[in-house]
């Protein structure tokens, strides 16, 4: 089967724009967002290091990260349990403020949360925290 001219351009024109798209919808998890509810160490838990403060909260499984240096390097924050890891980029700078990332964790887990400046060189600090509390 031949294919028309017309036919190949609207291919080679629909696929990398496809593929642009869905990239684009998958590529961060990271949304500017408001500042994290205050840590309580009961539900919601928040860690600081030089140039980056991470907070997590089990309900919604919501982690914050916020660059505080303007050292052109990225902040991260990183819930971590016993078999699953999930990480938030705040690659935005330090004037941005906080990027908030919606996970799905396992629940009623221990973990810890990570606080990171330039990740995988970088300072960084953890802090305990628990996926969900029984009430």
């Amino acid at each position: 089967m031949k294919l028309s001219r017309t036919t190949r351009a609207r291919a080679l024109i629909t696929v990398p724009v496809t593929a642009a798209l869905v990239l684009a919808g998958t590529a961060s998890a990271a949304s500017a967002s408001s500042a994290p509810p205050a840590a309580n160490g009961y539900d919601v838990w928040c860690v600081s290091v030089t140039g980056a403060k991470a907070c997590f909260a089990a309900y919604g499984d919501r982690v914050w990260v916020k660059d505080t240096k303007a050292n052109g390097e990225n902040a991260a924050g990183v819930i971590q349990g016993p078999h699953w890891a999930r990480r938030c980029i705040n690659d935005k700078g330090a004037a941005s403020g906080w990027v908030m990332c919606d996970f799905d964790v396992p629940e009623y887990q221990d973990g810890l949360l990570w606080a990171v400046n330039n990740p995988f060189i970088g300072s960084q600090g953890s802090v305990k925290i628990n996926t969900g509390n029984l009430i």
